[in-house]
């Protein structure tokens, strides 16, 4: 065959109406060819003259200091503040000789790499307050000298090789205070306790390296110790309230987890009687029974003079960590008259150690009168015990009536449009955020928790337009939206979390127009809002609308061949149920006491389990007994966690528990079909609606 010529002639005879359209053609790529460079060029200068901007200043006297906290909270912050004031007292003021660059990670460590990494690029010296985000900044900085503070045990922190011998690029202050002295002070004031708790969180090296100390120290002193570890701030009640329970005081170390659910924690103190001690200085103004640690804004003022030493030319591998050098022994006199439990022995003693080393404090409340005895305390701790069991069920019972509320919202996409929708997780933190903004700038608690379903209806509603407009399946669709939202919920929220301590919300309302405890005030709360969504999805998926929407899940060829618009009926089905889940975060975080970004982790395979739990147990039946069954189904699901806690079993052993549980339930089907049990009623076509 002869080799055909193709030319531009050949193809103007050939095709003689495109050839002046292949002129333009050529005409419009090089066109395109000459604007893209022009752009790129553009774009190379800018980042060019973005970079000369941003490098560290090496021509003039400028110091450039980077500070990255970790998360937003009041004692890292007072580090912060005392190290910012002591450089200015120093001569080193922000904006005149020295540069200040602060970032605050908000308690999301995959931001860190990326955070460390900018501040080492642009800083002479950096500054991380916290152990990861001083660890982070160490591992990267090759050159730039890292200071640390508010890192409890440096040299198991791999910060220093030793606090006196540095050996690196890092030095800083640790917050350590001498545990031995918190069970001391603990003995004069209850000489008859024999059973203390303490919870921590696990993925905090910190709280480990005190959680260990305390260990030795109590069993120095003959106390029995029952330790329980938690994952993220939905286990701190659970916990909590298992630990009061077993013992007769609640010790907590200084960690980040737990001070952001402090109000919530001392809370139950004061329900069940149990005094909250440990934690740091500035949680015992809310209600921590007392405390001898550290004052953080001095930490930050002596880390400064460190970062001086520095700046003046000494080498950081020669300058050595130091422990804290004021310590502060901080009492709370209202709970203690709340407790009756009497703490004029470790006034009187911090009174008389005041000359040495110590500082004493005590909260603002100073003046009350406390009358009663330690044996007083172990007294009520006894009866407190008694009715212990009964309490944990109750709790159990009105978390389960709450966390319903987000197992029916799951239940729309995943059972009633067969999505698996994994947005929830997001979701379920921004009806807490949206909510809690709301009450702490003066909006009236119900109209706050509406605002807090519209704003998951809002993000139902982004989900359904991607999945249904933008052809992006329904898991990449959850994906995209749940790494949305995180950005969204810190951005209403401001910090990574916001206290309702002190503010009128749903609870205490309940609590006190009706007079109840908080415990059986939130128990008629979820069962209201239980009633109130049921009954208005029994009404609805009972109306044409909502028999369009079953039929969208149940057959979409069929919904469309019927007439029915399948995408708005899944819009729409996006919407109800992120509107349920951020409802039901909404009342949690009335409940908690706080709106917390991480409190969406795990929320996707609670909802799952209810709803999977529900129909092992009672499956097959009609739609509004469903709805409830699936109630039922979240309160034996937090019983089951309830007595796995009861156990001893770690918080953080919890998520592993929830899986098995899970694969446990999913496989009762098979076994049924192996044993031949029929059910007798159905929801599915053919059977009973």
């Amino acid at each position: 065959m002869a080799d055909v010529e193709l030319s531009s002639s050949n193809i103007e005879k050939s095709f003689p109406i495109s050839t002046s359209r292949l002129g333009v053609r050529k005409a419009e790529v090089s066109s395109m060819k000459r604007n893209m460079a022009a752009i790129m060029a553009l774009m190379l200068a800018v980042l060019t003259l973005f970079g000369c901007s941003s490098s560290k200043s090496t021509s003039d006297d400028v110091v450039h200091i980077g500070i990255l906290q970790y998360v937003e909270h009041q004692s890292l912050t007072a580090a912060r503040k005392g190290f910012v004031d002591e450089l200015k007292k120093e001569g080193y003021v922000d904006g005149d000789n020295i540069v200040i660059d602060y970032e605050n990670a908000q308690g999301d460590q995959s931001n860190l790499q990326t955070i460390s990494t900018n501040l080492i690029a642009n800083n002479d010296l950096v500054l991380g307050i916290a152990t990861p985000a001083a660890q982070t900044l160490a591992n990267l900085s090759t050159d730039v000298p890292v200071l640390f503070t508010a890192v409890t045990d440096p040299v198991s922190a791999k910060l220093v090789d030793s606090m006196e011998n540095p050996g690196g690029i890092a030095t800083g202050t640790s917050d350590m205070s001498p545990i031995s002295k918190q069970v001391e002070l603990l003995q004069k004031v209850m000489p008859n306790v024999k059973k203390v708790g303490i919870m921590y969180t696990t993925n905090e090296r910190n709280s480990e390296v005190q959680v260990e100390e305390a260990k030795e120290a109590f069993a120095k002193a003959g106390i029995e110790v029952i330790t329980k570890g938690i994952s993220s701030t939905n286990d701190v009640q659970d916990t909590a309230k298992s630990l009061m329970s077993q013992t007769e005081v609640l010790f907590i170390p200084t960690d980040n987890m737990i001070v952001s659910a402090i109000s919530l924690i001392t809370e139950l103190s004061k329900e069940t009687k149990i005094p909250v001690v440990g934690g740091s200085a500035d949680v015992v103004e809310q209600g921590v029974l007392f405390t001898y640690g550290a004052n953080y804004e001095a930490l930050g003022r002596q880390t400064a003079k460190l970062a001086i030493r520095i700046l003046e030319g000494e080498d950081v591998s020669d300058v050595a960590a130091e422990y804290p050098e004021t310590l502060n022994v901080v009492t709370n006199d209202e709970m203690a008259e709340t407790l009756g439990i009497d703490l004029s022995s470790i006034e009187n003693d911090t009174t008389e150690s005041s000359s040495d080393t110590t500082e004493t404090s005590t909260s603002a409340s100073s003046s009350t009168t406390k009358t009663s005895s330690s044996s007083t305390s172990t007294q009520t701790s006894d009866s407190s015990s008694t009715n212990g069991w009964l309490d944990i069920v109750l709790s159990a019972i009105s978390q389960g009536l709450l966390w319903s509320i987000m197992a029916i919202g799951v239940f729309i996409t995943f059972r009633i449009l067969d999505i698996a929708d994994l947005s929830a997780e997001g979701s379920f933190p921004l009806g807490a955020a949206s909510t809690a903004i709301m009450i702490v700038n003066g909006i009236n608690p119900l109209i706050a928790t509406i605002g807090g379903f519209v704003a998951g209806m809002i993000a139902g509603a982004v989900s359904g337009f991607m999945h249904t407009k933008m052809k992006i399946p329904a898991l990449l669709t959850g994906i995209i939206t749940l790494t949305a939202l995180y950005s969204i919920n810190l951005l209403v929220l401001g910090s990574a979390n916001v206290s309702l301590a002190g503010q009128e919300t749903l609870v205490t309302l309940m609590t006190s127009a009706l007079n109840l405890s908080k415990l059986y005030a939130v128990i008629l709360i979820g069962v209201i809002f239980v009633a109130l969504v049921i009954i208005l999805l029994v009404v609805l998926l009972n109306t044409q609308v909502g028999l369009a929407l079953r039929a969208t899940g149940d057959n979409i060829a069929m919904g469309e061949a019927n007439g029915i618009k399948v995408d708005r009926m899944k819009i729409l089905g996006y919407m109800i149920s992120n509107g349920l889940i951020a409802l039901a975060g909404s009342l949690l975080a009335q409940n908690n006491g706080y709106a917390d970004m991480n409190m969406g982790t795990g929320t996707i395979v609670n909802g799952l389990a209810s709803i999977i739990l529900a129909e092992v147990i009672v499956k097959y039946l009609p739609l509004g007994k469903r709805l409830w069954s699936i109630v039922l189904g979240s309160i034996l699901y937090r019983l089951v966690l309830v007595i796995i806690l009861a156990m001893n079993v770690d918080a953080q052993m919890l998520k592993l528990a929830s899986a098995i549980l899970l694969a446990l339930i999913l496989y009762v089907p098979e076994i049924r079909n192996k044993l031949h049990i029929k059910p007798s009623k159905t929801l599915t076509p053919g059977g009973e609606d």
